[in-house]
């Protein structure tokens, strides 16, 4: 463990140093999508939601607001890129929405960054859905969403340190996403078995410009008797 921590402790770039002359693969054929929303419609403040969150595995058959969470995640990609200031150093951060229950927009693969939403792929393009995460459960979730990191560029910036706060952007800004869909009335699990390979292709992700970092489940709450 101690060259591990070693290593963590160094911000000498591990890699090749071109980073900047390589970027993720561009979705020519996504269609760009307009989100609005507005905060003030979440039934609960932070101080509520913190006392009432709950994870879940057990999740309502019924579809989620898609819009809503597109809206949300935005959100807190905007706030990464304007609390951290570092999305020309280290690169932005970028989300994918797997929408497997969807109420007033297609079901399918939708991607999301501080600027922009555009859907990517129709639900079709998944195959199956429980091939997207370790535990099957996941699968009967409203959706998913994956966030994703430049790890090139992350190391370029600081190496192993870059890599560092690449990781806690990352965790940050999904966990900011949980939250604001908590206060929403929707429930889910922040996990870290999501399959990447499953959509490889499908979102172009090479593990080096486009890496996928932690994901969460969204859907509503299991109706109790």
């Amino acid at each position: 463990m101690r060259p591990l921590l070693d290593g963590f402790a160094s911000r000498t770039a591990t890699g090749d140093g071109r980073a900047e002359l390589r970027s993720p693969l561009p979705f020519p054929d996504a269609a760009p999508v307009e989100v609005h929303g507005e905060e003030s419609g979440a039934d609960r403040d932070l101080h509520e939601t913190l006392l009432a969150r709950r994870s879940s595995l057990q999740y309502a058959d019924a579809p989620v607001r898609t819009e809503l969470v597109l809206h949300l995640l935005k959100g807190a990609l905007e706030r990464d890129r304007d609390g951290w200031a570092l999305d020309d150093e280290a690169g932005p951060l970028e989300a994918f929405v797997f929408a497997l229950r969807s109420e007033g927009m297609p079901t399918g693969v939708y991607r999301v960054t501080a600027r922009e939403v555009s859907f990517v792929a129709p639900a079709a393009a998944l195959g199956d859905p429980e091939n997207l995460g370790v535990q099957r459960e996941f699968a009967t979730a409203g959706g998913i969403v994956s966030m994703y990191a430049g790890l090139d560029r992350a190391d370029s910036w600081a190496g192993s340190h870059g890599y560092r706060v690449c990781v806690t952007r990352a965790s940050m800004a999904l966990y900011d996403f949980h939250l604001r869909s908590q206060s929403h009335g929707l429930v889910g699990t922040l996990f870290g078995g999501f399959i990447g390979a499953a959509v490889r292709n499908l979102v172009h992700s090479d593990a080096v410009t486009r890496h996928p970092v932690l994901s969460a489940t969204y859907a509503l709450p299991e109706a109790r008797g």
